[in-house]
Order: C-alpha cells, then sequence, then structure tokens
C-alpha cells in the first residue's frame, strides 16, 4: 500500500514539474532585506589581517495568528554576536566570538553560545566552513521549508558546510548539528541537513534572469549509542521550482519576478513513523517587486497532508497547539510588504507587514515587525609577513 502511495506521488510530480516549465504566469521567490544575510566571501585584502565585526538585531515582531495550526505570540528583544576575524591567508578565515539572545521581559539571557568558525576557500568556485555556519536565511530556501523567522531565534547553526558558487550553478550544502550525544545518553541525536541548489538558465549579465532552485532538507532524530525509548524520527522536505526575474537599468523600481514551487514532504522514519500522514505536497506561487528599499511579494499556497519540522507552522496540516488536530488541506493567499534603509553604513531600520487571506475560512491574519539590524567590520591590525 505505501509503495501505491509513493507512486502515484512520483506520477504527480511529474505531472506538476511539467506544469512548471510550461506556464510561466503562475511562477514566483523569497526575498528580504540586505541585512538579513550574512556576506560569505573571502576578502583576499585582509589577508595576514585581524580584525573584529559585530552581528546584531534589536527585534520586534507581532504575529497575530487566531487558527487552530499555530497560535499568535510575539518576538521582542535582541542578540549580539561579537566576533574576531582573522585572515592567516587570502583562502582562509577564522572567526571567534559569542552569540547573546535576550528577550525583553526576561532577566537572564535565552542563549549564550560560543561561535568559532574556519572558512577555507578549497578550489576558485568552492567554500568549506567547519565550526559556525552560515545560517538562517543565508540557505535562501522557501518558507514552507525553512523558517525565516530563525533569523531572530536560532541565528546560530554549527557544522559542515559547503558554499558552491559557479558561473551557471549556485549551491549551499550544510549540517547543522543540533544536539550531541555520548554513549548511554537517554536523548537523541538531532541535526538538520539541507540542500539548497540555483540552477541558472540565463547568462549573469541578461536582464531577463531564469533560474530552477532545488531545495531538499532533512530532519533527523535518532542516534546508536544512546539509551532512550524515543522512536527514530527522518522527516523530508523538498521543493523543485521555476523562477524569473526582470532587473531593470533604471528607475524606481529595481526587480520583478515571479517563482512556483512544488514542495514534497515525505515521512522517511520507516514502520515507527509518528506523524499523521507518510507523505504530502504543497504548491507555492510567488510574485515580488523590489523597488528602492521597498518588497513587495504576494503568495498562493495550496497543500495536501503538508508537514514540515522546519518550515513555518502556518502552511502545515498539523498542529501546533492541539496534539490530535490536523487539517488535510491548507489554502490561503498572502500580500507582504518591507521596507528596509540603511542610516549609516552597516546599520539598517526596517519595517514589514503581512496579511494571510484563509481561502477554507475565510478569516485574515498578520503579523508586523520593526527592527534595527547592525553588522559591520572593524579593522585592527595587518601583520608583516615573516
Amino acid at each position: 500500500m505505501l509503495q501505491l502511495i509513493r507512486q502515484k506521488v512520483n506520477y504527480r510530480f511529474i505531472l506538476i514539474l511539467g506544469i512548471l516549465f510550461l506556464s510561466a504566469q503562475n511562477v514566483f521567490a523569497q526575498l528580504y532585506p540586505s541585512s538579513f544575510y550574512q556576506n560569505s566571501q573571502l576578502d583576499t585584502n585582509w589577508e595576514n589581517s585581524i580584525g573584529f565585526r559585530i552581528e546584531n538585531s534589536n527585534f520586534f515582531k507581532n504575529d497575530e495568528y487566531f487558527n487552530n495550526i499555530i497560535q499568535g505570540y510575539t518576538l521582542i528583544g535582541w542578540f549580539v554576536n561579537p566576533k574576531f576575524v582573522y585572515y592567516p591567508a587570502k583562502n582562509t578565515r577564522i572567526e571567534a566570538g559569542a552569540h547573546f539572545l535576550k528577550y525583553d521581559g526576561v532577566d537572564n539571557f535565552t542563549k549564550v553560545l560560543p561561535t568559532l568558525s574556519v572558512q577555507h576557500q578549497l578550489t576558485k568556485s568552492v567554500d568549506v566552513v567547519l565550526g559556525t555556519l552560515y545560517g538562517s536565511t543565508n540557505h535562501q530556501m522557501i518558507e514552507p521549508v525553512f523558517r525565516y523567522e530563525y533569523f531572530f531565534t536560532d541565528n546560530i547553526e554549527n557544522g559542515l558546510q559547503f558554499l558552491i558558487n559557479k558561473k551557471r550553478y549556485w549551491g549551499d550544502i550544510w549540517i547543522n548539528w543540533q544536539n550531541f550525544i555520548f554513549k548511554g545518553d537517554d536523548e537523541q541525536e538531532i541535526f538538520t541537513l539541507g540542500l539548497a541548489n540555483k540552477f541558472f538558465l540565463t547568462k549573469a549579465e541578461s536582464r531577463h534572469q531564469l533560474t530552477v532552485p532545488v531545495q531538499i532538507l532533512f530532519v533527523h532524530h535518532g542516534g546508536q549509542i544512546n539509551e532512550t525509548k524515543k522512536k527514530l524520527q527522518t522527516i523530508n522536505n523538498d521543493a523543485l521550482g521555476l523562477s524569473y526575474t526582470y532587473n531593470f537599468a533604471s528607475g524606481f523600481i529595481d526587480q520583478i519576478g515571479a517563482d512556483q514551487y512544488y514542495v514534497l514532504f515525505n515521512d522517511m522514519s520507516g514502520s515507527d513513523y509518528q506523524t499523521p500522514y507518510l507523505l504530502g505536497y504543497g504548491i507555492y506561487s510567488q510574485i515580488f517587486a523590489k523597488a528602492k528599499g521597498f518588497i513587495l511579494n504576494g503568495t498562493w499556497w495550496y497543500s495536501d497532508h503538508y508537514i514540515s519540522q522546519r518550515g513555518h507552522p502556518i502552511f502545515q496540516s498539523k498542529s501546533t497547539q492541539y496534539t490530535t488536530h490536523y487539517e488535510q488541506y491548507r489554502a490561503f493567499i498572502t500580500g507582504r510588504l518591507m521596507y528596509e534603509n540603511e542610516v549609516i553604513e552597516g546599520l539598517n531600520v526596517g519595517a514589514g507587514v503581512e496579511l494571510y487571506g484563509n481561502l477554507y475560512d475565510y478569516t485574515v491574519e498578520y503579523w508586523y515587525m520593526f527592527y534595527i539590524n547592525f553588522n559591520r567590520d572593524f579593522f585592527i591590525k595587518k601583520f608583516k609577513k615573516n
């Protein structure tokens, strides 16, 4: 029976893949202001130099949700990640520091984490990162698969990462090890394995950009040396899309574009699965425009038996507040407007709002936020070569 279900989903996957490449009118990508991304490029000018970097966000985000899948909540607080940056060679960067996360109304820090990252350029187009990774929004995944709000709440990821940047291909392959176990532990090892890919069908200098994004995510709970009664679990989410962007040469509007994704859920835990469904899918369509600090986008989402452990819960069928509540079908349209202004170098002030219109019960939910992000490098000293 399970094999038959898998075959049906595979046939459906092939059918929708064909539709993606034949219908451009429904094609829509995930966009956020520039201060939500870290620059992963090595700077050869810093060879044999040491500096200091600050990454900081002060945020207020109010989520007004009233459905049975996810309850509303408010995020208000700040995080800061001060770190020393050292380039022992032009193709190697070492960063060491600490990450502090504090929510307003809580006396103590919610998180205090040491950070250490070593990045080395293996080839002209491939970098490897060990330790603290370029995470959250840097993965450039769509929100039904990977939640952008992790930028505020779970900004630090640790593990192994490969960054690939070629003429016709961009890739981010990583493993975020979230829970380490020792022999005999009564808990599970937890890690997230992700592969974010973009295949460029047009030349980089073209105003018309056509891209095929492929996103694969595994979340695993398990272990072999532990002693626990918890069941092994492996959840897989995939997204295959077609993305179009037009870049304006001048004027108020910088970009317009559209993406369409077919999204797949698969519980790969075997006979001990704990989710209510084994397979599910979703359709994620988006149009967007960027204009002088503004980002405007609209999306349409439809899903059937869809679950994601790292995506935004509002897209899934399983409730995060009621253990026995499920909604097989989910469908809504959204509209989001964000604005960001760089006041001085490295200091960005921004705001955003998004509306969710449920197409089944005709309700409207929303969130709004204000933030100040500060990201800047400070040069300290250049050492003489021996």
